[in-house]
């Protein structure tokens, strides 16, 4: 059945664009594409849509930073902040609507020095990274089930020496992956 529907619409497509004007053929191809997208329940179109209103961010440090206990990391260089949901000033994610969201970060520590840190839920602490002395990274990856207005940091845990650069090679990332 797809086959034929697929076949159909290839010869429609032809037939409209062979002797039309470009302004009716723009019509005509969004007549089509219309129907097909009515034909296939139009889930996957509703979705492509829908990519722009996805709350994600990926953010990293561009400087070394020595965090204290419970400091709030601040990942100033924003890769992407779909939605604005990410203040690169306070380093806090607050979440848009609630979901489970993916939250991921990477940490490396300074020459000679140790970092400890932890994902924070509002806040609760969650999992730890110990990256080890001198240049040594640790990354958490994990899923959370946040409540609209929740928010997320990474904060230190005690040991303050996070280093980075224009190299990146900290960052925080949360993103929307169901609701």
């Amino acid at each position: 059945m797809m086959f034929i529907f697929g076949l159909v619409f290839c010869q429609l497509m032809v037939i409209a664009t062979a002797d039309c004007s470009p302004k009716l053929d723009n019509a005509v191809v969004e007549d089509l594409l219309t129907m097909l997208i009515r034909y296939k329940g139009g889930s996957e179109f509703r979705n492509y849509r829908k990519l722009r209103d996805i709350p994600a961010f990926t953010a990293s440090l561009s400087t070394s930073q020595n965090i204290n206990a419970k400091d709030v990391v601040k990942f100033d260089k924003v890769w992407t902040n779909n939605g604005n949901h990410y203040d690169p000033n306070t380093g806090i994610f607050q979440a848009p609507r609630e979901g489970l969201y993916h939250v991921s970060t990477t940490l490396m520590s300074a020459a000679g020095k140790l970092v400890y840190a932890h994902i924070w839920q509002n806040e609760k602490r969650t999992v730890g990274l110990y990256p080890g002395t001198g240049f040594s990274e640790a990354t958490a990856n994990m899923v959370l089930h946040l409540k609209k207005g929740d928010k997320v940091t990474v904060r230190g845990g005690g040991q303050p020496d996070l280093f980075s650069s224009n190299d990146y090679y900290c960052l925080f990332s949360v993103y929307l992956i169901a609701q």
